[in-house]
């Protein structure tokens, strides 16, 4: 893992605790920790630093638990990074 990578994954792991009130896991489903899709985008909104990123609503279709939403925010995040 990169420190761009271990950086990213503090960044998203913030946000979404800040989102998320209650305990949760990875395999926790997004409806039972309270985050809906306007919460889901809330908090890619807050992550994403270009304004001209768009989001592909088929990826965020598949966002299920906690652990898959990572993985989508982290798939928004690295690339957007690796260009600059």
């Amino acid at each position: 893992m990169s420190r761009t990578d271990e950086a990213t994954g503090s960044d998203i792991d913030s946000v979404i605790t800040r989102h998320v009130r209650v305990p949760f896991v990875d395999t926790s489903p997004l409806a039972e920790v309270g985050l809906d899709s306007l919460s889901v985008l809330r908090i890619a909104g807050e992550l994403i630093t270009d304004p001209e990123q768009e989001i592909d609503p088929t990826g965020l279709a598949a966002v299920r638990t906690v652990a898959d939403l990572r993985q989508w925010l982290h798939g928004l995040l690295v690339p957007a990074q690796g260009v600059r």
